[in-house]
């Protein structure tokens, strides 16, 4: 959903499966229990990341993956758009970030705990952000996980940001 020139995500957004098509987050979720509970002595992965592309407007890919480590994973996607560019790369990766802090809002402690009471130590949740060592984007390092160190996520940045700098990446361009 886009309020005015930004992104907001809710519990109404829709979500695509790469497996099944549009779903809310509340099948999203659902989706996510039975994959887990399909095989809850293998450990997991959650992940989620956002990517955005700037043309003539910018495109945001939201994007959740929940890997069984070794044997196979899902993974949800979620595209917004804003009608103007954004030219500035701090402004980008803001925004980015603020996308991706919506969407761990969405697992709320209450969904966190069911995992967690599911698999135990077995799960790790991860926050990627699509910054890195190398490049323009290792000044804001310290400003980007500064805002999601209070989440029980862990940040993740380039080359294990995967979620924001490969998968979503690779969607931005393609839905």
């Amino acid at each position: 959903m886009i309020l005015g020139n930004t992104v907001f995500l809710d519990e109404s957004s829709v979500f695509r499966s790469l497996q099944k098509g549009p779903m809310s987050f509340n099948e999203v979720y659902n989706e996510i229990i039975r994959f887990i509970s399909s095989d809850t002595n293998s450990s997991y992965r959650i992940s989620i990341g956002t990517d955005s592309q700037v043309g003539n407007r910018t495109v945001f890919v939201a994007c959740i993956h929940v890997h069984r480590v070794g044997k196979g994973a899902i993974g949800f996607l979620h595209k917004s758009e804003i009608p103007r560019r954004v030219n500035s790369l701090r402004e980008k990766i803001y925004m980015e970030t603020c996308v991706t802090l919506q969407l761990a809002y969405l697992f709320d402690d209450e969904k966190i705990k069911r995992i967690c009471k599911m698999l135990g130590p077995k799960v790790s949740f991860e926050f990627h952000i699509d910054i890195g060592t190398k490049g323009k984007t290792k000044t804001l390092i310290n400003e980007m996980i500064g805002m999601v160190q209070g989440l029980n996520f862990v940040p993740k940045i380039k080359p294990d940001s995967y979620c924001a700098s490969s998968l979503a990446d690779r969607y931005t361009k393609a839905m």
